[in-house]
């Protein structure tokens, strides 16, 4: 991936968790490798949300937690550009065409 796509995902990524502090999120979890801001609630409600859940709680105001939610973004998004691409050359490549030998087609 080039530094100019690595860098508009990593923007995004940033603009991505200052848009869930705007928004009134104070709390993000990753599932299954998708970060996802909760809904502005009490703590309590959503600690124990992410407890019946099994994941883990990252504050947005700590700022390992971002660290770790802005890597996920940003891996999130690389995996999708990828399996994009991959997608995109079988389609160039067309249908797949069956080779039959010794018989009469």
């Amino acid at each position: 991936m080039n530094l100019e796509v690595r860098e508009v995902i990593r923007q995004g990524a940033i603009q991505a968790v200052g848009l869930w502090i705007a928004r009134g999120s104070e709390y993000a979890s990753i599932v299954d490798g998708v970060p996802r801001p909760w809904s502005p609630k009490s703590f309590k409600l959503i600690f124990a949300d992410a407890e019946q859940r099994g994941v883990e709680l990252l504050s947005l105001a700590n700022g390992d937690h971002v660290t770790s939610i802005l890597t996920a973004i940003f891996e999130y998004v690389e995996q999708a550009l990828i399996a994009s691409q991959a997608e995109a050359e079988l389609r160039k490549l067309g249908p797949a065409v069956a080779v039959v030998r010794g018989g009469n087609a």
